[in-house]
């Protein structure tokens, strides 16, 4: 039986900057080949290679996809054998630690022509100076954004009934973890809930939880608690010898939007703009954290500002990440075109060879 395939994304822009799981994704794995080449859209083709092969073989796998490009993919990790395969040069650069042992490196460098580099070599410098000023923009832009978002959650701070609220919490860990108690070390892991893209906020929550048989909606307004309810929820479910899976936000880096307990099959997560979902099927449930605060029209009056602002940096962001992205493309079509396709296959058939030799059918 073929195994499945998780759909992620491994990058976010965030209101601290590039945030990435892919160093957590490394430590998580049990081997690693790192995968070395100039910018290229060809390594996604890999990627897609090498899941497929283990997929085949009924191994479960994560896809993690470039948040400039849909589609493309710059790591597959294969679950249960915990094997990583990460472009490792562009966009963020990956060293190996373990050389000779759980780390191997596969370079494309060797697969490019010399003269052609030089050739586009000025227009590659300047468009890439270019690029990297718009996504200075869009970065400073996300941050002005998260700024925004803190000063939204000062009104819904204040008044809330943390009395109430704990009470509640108390009685989901009761009910979650009853007399549950496992005599082992709990493992935990990190991914990201999503991001802002050129094409606005997207998220792989459909995918992220095919098939989970409890999902738990947190409904509430923003500083109403949310992230802090899923980190102590995660925190008693390793108190207890529970694995936890992290699911970071995509503005503020410090802030989750999921927990994940593979062991009892459960997510909480926090289902509000710009990632809002509603129950679907038997085992979705509401958790509702609004009626802690009450809401009236002066709180509305007095974020209806801040709200609008809000929106207007993230849509000035996506803007720039557009420019950023269409510079980044030219980038790679044109390094792409200064590949030696002959030499490239043959690296790329090397390494096929090696996996499929190395691969166990469950």
């Amino acid at each position: 039986m073929n195994g499945t395939i998780t759909h992620q994304f491994g990058r976010a822009f965030t209101g601290q900057g590039v945030k990435n799981i892919y160093s957590d994704l490394i430590s998580e794995a049990r081997k690693v080949y790192f995968i070395k080449s100039p910018p290229t859209f060809k390594l996604s083709d890999l990627f897609k290679q090498v899941g497929y092969h283990y997929v085949k073989r009924g191994y479960d796998i994560e896809w993690f996809y470039d948040p400039l490009h849909a589609d493309t993919i710059e790591a597959t990790f294969v679950k249960g054998s915990r094997i990583l395969f990460i472009q490792a040069s562009h966009p963020i650069s990956f060293e190996p630690k373990f050389y000779g042992t759980t780390h191997h490196v596969v370079s494309f460098y060797e697969a490019y022509d010399e003269n052609k580099l030089r050739e586009h070599g000025e227009f590659l410098r300047e468009k890439t100076l270019h690029s990297e000023q718009w996504l200075d923009k869009a970065l400073q832009t996300m941050t002005n954004a998260k700024n925004l978002h803190d000063e939204w959650e000062v009104p819904y701070i204040s008044g809330m009934d943390w009395s109430g609220f704990d009470a509640q919490a108390e009685a989901l860990l009761n009910e979650t973890f009853t007399t549950l108690k496992f005599n082992k070390t709990p493992q935990r892991t990190h991914r990201l809930m999503g991001t802002l893209t050129p094409e606005g906020a997207k998220d792989y929550f459909d995918s992220l939880t095919k098939g989970v048989k409890r999902r738990i909606f947190i409904k509430g307004y923003p500083g109403s608690g949310k992230s802090t309810l899923m980190k102590r929820f995660a925190e008693k479910a390793e108190s207890l010898g529970l694995d936890t899976q992290w699911g970071w936000c995509g503005l503020d880096c410090n802030s989750i939007d999921y927990v994940w307990l593979p062991e009892l099959q459960t997510i909480l997560f926090d289902s509000t703009s710009p990632h809002e979902y509603e129950p679907e099927h038997a085992g979705d449930e509401i958790y509702d954290v609004k009626k802690f605060r009450d809401s009236n029209e002066a709180n509305h009056i007095s974020v209806d500002g801040i709200v609008a602002r809000y929106k207007e940096e993230i849509s000035h962001a996506t803007e720039y990440l557009q420019v950023y992205s269409t510079d980044d493309e030219t980038i790679r079509e044109t390094l792409d075109t200064c590949v030696n396709n002959f030499k490239w296959k043959e690296i790329e058939d090397q390494l096929l060879r090696k996996i499929d030799n190395s691969s166990v059918i469950k």
